[in-house]
């Protein structure tokens, strides 16, 4: 694969935050770099119920860059609320009829796409990307393990407890590589307010992003009369409303504001006007929306997790980033004040060369064609998809049963 020069990227069909919005990037700089470039998913018919009102990805990925190849087809309830096996078939389909032989295909973080590239891994070498330090990236590299051809994880942490987890993978075709950005154009810091911007990006829950350390986090900075505003972007309504009560029964609901789910230029404006990002994660990849911050100028505080601990060290990071143990209020505190009291063109600047040289987008996929260069072709089997007629006609069934739920309870 070496003087290959193709890539191709496959994904589910909605925008989901940051591994979608990296792929769109990614594609629109391989097309840029020479690569000739398909995008594969599919494009809904109808708005999906499960949307959230987000974007599609062919939406997306045709505004990005007018070389890549959008593959797609028109789906509908019956992709939905169908079999997964219905959807991952109907994936690799679309790669087989039109992304040419040995073309690697880097695939996005949904199961359906994973089994879809599988069904395809003997024609078309499968890309397998961990993007969160999770069990669910483990097990799912562990199960195609014999269908990728490559695996990229997003941090040292990921790479590394895929390899003990996983020894019987060939540690020379694992890399640790970051999820890049595309690196918007620098606007300094205009702000001159009595009161640090403080800045939440991402789904509002507490299963992964621990949302309930925010209300600690500003109770203590409210009875330490530290000023702040905080700017929560990604809820969704029941969050809103849920944490509206309980940022109010601790009196600092006045100092922040929900403003749901947000376009990335939506949240490049609230990055470009805050000072601090805060990530109170339990587990993450290596972030994105930490890449966005510090490229914007923004300073980060987040929780010793994977990929953020890979840069608590860094030259930079005295000047822009703080890192403390996850749960440990009192000391996410602490360094929300010593990365705020850095004086703002020294910041900035701090934040900006970091993000320069760990998280741009071109340094990202240097090292991806590098990685796919190493990857092998030959002696890997197809995953293949068990679905018979009478499981299609089932699919269809089950998923036209769900849709007529779905709208008789709406």
């Amino acid at each position: 694969m070496a003087d290959m020069k193709r890539i191709a990227f496959l994904c589910h069909p909605y925008h989901r935050g940051g591994v979608t919005r990296w792929m769109v990037d990614a594609a629109a700089l391989a097309a840029q770099d020479g690569f000739e470039t398909w995008f594969v998913t599919v494009e809904p018919s109808k708005e999906f119920y499960s949307s959230g009102g987000r974007e599609t990805m062919v939406s997306l990925v045709r505004n990005a860059h007018k070389s890549i190849r959008v593959v797609c087809c028109i789906v509908g309830y019956e992709f939905e609320f169908g079999v997964e096996d219905y959807r991952a078939m109907l994936y690799s389909k679309l790669i087989s009829a039109n992304v040419p032989a040995g073309t690697p295909v880097i695939v996005s973080d949904d199961s359906a796409v994973w089994k879809g590239a599988a069904n395809v891994a003997h024609t078309h070498p499968m890309v397998g990307v961990l993007h969160c330090d999770d069990k669910y990236y483990y097990e799912i590299g562990k199960q195609y393990r014999n269908q990728m051809s490559v695996c990229v994880a997003v941090s040292e942490r990921v790479k590394r407890v895929f390899e003990e987890q996983c020894s019987s993978y060939d540690a020379a075709r694992v890399f640790a590589i970051p999820c890049g950005i595309h690196l918007h154009q620098f606007v300094p810091h205009q702000a001159n307010e009595a009161f640090t911007r403080l800045v939440f990006v991402g789904r509002f829950n507490d299963h992964q992003k621990r949302a309930h350390d925010l209300v600690a986090i500003c109770t203590q900075l409210h009875e330490g009369a530290f000023a702040f505003r905080l700017d929560i972007a990604g809820n969704d309504e029941p969050s809103r409303v849920e944490f509206t009560g309980k940022f109010a029964a601790r009196g600092v609901g006045e100092f922040v504001t929900f403003h749901g789910w947000q376009t990335a230029e939506q949240v490049q404006q609230l990055l470009n006007k805050s000072d601090v990002l805060l990530l109170t994660s339990n587990f993450e990849g290596t972030p994105l929306v930490m890449m966005e911050a510090l490229a914007a100028g923004c300073g980060f505080v987040g929780t010793r997790v994977s990929g953020i601990e890979d840069y608590e060290h860094h030259e930079l990071a005295k000047d822009c980033l703080g890192v403390f143990a996850v749960g440990d209020i009192a000391d996410a505190v602490y360094k929300i004040k010593q990365v705020a009291k850095v004086p703002v063109p020294v910041r900035e600047a701090a934040a900006r060369s970091l993000a320069e040289s760990a998280f741009s987008m071109q340094v990202c996929m240097d090292r991806y064609y590098g990685a796919i260069a190493c990857g092998i072709t030959e002696g890997v089997n197809a995953a293949d998809i068990k679905l018979s007629m009478s499981g299609i006609t089932f699919s269809r069934l089950l998923a036209f049963a769900r849709h007529m739920k779905m709208k008789l309870t709406r």
